[in-house]
């Protein structure tokens, strides 16, 4: 879209001012992202404009629904634990012209809008172990917060987001069809996932037992979804609900071990440098369980480790699906792009099984002495 469709876009939104400039926002590889400025006599409003990936999101009006309602029930939560100075700094929805909390353009287009908050910042990667601490306790209060929420509430934004066990069981059927005619260039990164299949199977079991239970969760806990304040460098609040549906605190917590305790990135090939730091993990442990210890039952606390190895080998069985299957659902720089981000996950995944016993021991400790 032209910036001319996108000012038509923003002024179907009850936004504060005239609106004087749009330019694209973030980092993110979903949604598109831009920050709108209005100005009225008396100030200059900011506001965050997004158009959903309907291709990501079938439905988009379920991403919305699950927003408004996170939030709402947020605010309440707020305002009867008494911490109504927070309400102000947590994210809302802005209304359309008719009513709505969202808006079609011509195309068919899903976007909403919302305040941009004053005075906070946004980082890409954990850099610090204060950074990591911050951010795990900013997930852990989002957590605390919606822990009694009725997760069937939300329908699914993308269903069988985290069941792995479909996952893996595409993962086997595209390698029997072998589509594209790739597999002989991945027959390791294929061993391994197979040998690993104990990893879908545990979190198939225990959901089925009900040893672990569902819960609303944020579903993507990665720290450039963490608010942080420019006085303080505390985090303020979570953003990016568009994955919050029924899930496990595993999921949450494994995907922060997945994307904050490593600092290559994902497509690095230099895998000697693709490893789990453990100063990282156990910050991401205290800020965690700072919230959650005693909310959390026993056997979530005791899995959270398992989360790490479930989450981390979830995406490298998508991208090694998707390297198969002829790159058809992330976009790729070169021809071996999705084979060289599954090498990275695995070497990530054999980095954490290779200490999980001092993260469990970590996990263990923290856990004991919140008690």
């Amino acid at each position: 879209m032209n910036n001319e469709e996108i000012f038509k876009v923003a002024a179907r939104f009850k936004l504060k001012g005239k609106l004087e400039s749009i330019s694209r926002y973030g980092s993110g590889h979903i949604n598109d992202t831009f920050l709108a400025i209005c100005r009225t006599e008396e100030s200059e409003n900011r506001y965050i404009l997004r158009r959903i990936n309907g291709y990501v999101f079938k439905r988009p009006e379920i991403v919305i629904e699950n927003t408004r309602m996170v939030l709402d029930y947020i605010k309440e939560r707020l305002r009867e634990n008494g911490r109504e100075e927070l309400i102000e700094r947590t994210a809302s929805l802005v209304e359309s012209g008719d009513g709505k909390f969202y808006i079609r353009d011509e195309s068919g287009g899903f976007w909403c809008a919302m305040p941009f908050c004053k005075k906070i910042y946004t980082i890409d990667f954990v850099e610090t172990e204060e950074h990591a601490y911050q951010a795990a306790k900013a997930f852990g209060g989002f957590q605390k917060l919606v822990i009694d929420a009725d997760y069937e509430k939300f329908k699914p934004s993308i269903p069988d987001f985290h069941n792995t066990m479909k996952r893996f069981e595409r993962l086997v059927d595209i390698i029997e069809k072998n589509p594209a005619n790739r597999n002989s260039s991945a027959k390791k990164e294929i061993a391994f996932a197979l040998r690993n299949e104990h990893l879908p199977s545990k979190i198939k079991k225990l959901l089925e037992d009900k040893t672990i239970p569902l819960r609303l969760t944020h579903n993507d806990t990665k720290i450039n979804n963490v608010l942080f304040d420019e006085d303080t460098n505390q985090a303020v609040c979570v953003i990016d609900l568009d994955t919050v549906m029924s899930g496990t605190a595993l999921f949450d917590f494994g995907d922060m071990v997945r994307t904050s305790t490593c600092a290559a990135a994902e497509d690095e090939t230099d895998l000697s440098i693709v490893f789990m730091n453990i100063k990282i993990f156990e910050a991401l442990v205290k800020g965690y369980l700072e919230e959650l210890n005693g909310v959390l039952t026993n056997d979530e606390i005791e899995n959270l480790v398992y989360g790490a190895e479930l989450i981390i080998y979830e995406q490298a069985i998508r991208f090694l699906t998707d390297y198969l299957e002829g790159d058809v659902y992330y976009k790729t720089d070169y021809q071996e792009h999705n084979l060289d981000r599954t090498k990275n996950q695995f070497a990530l995944l054999k980095s954490v099984q290779k200490q999980k016993t001092e993260m469990e021991r970590i996990v263990n400790k923290i856990s004991n002495n919140g008690e």
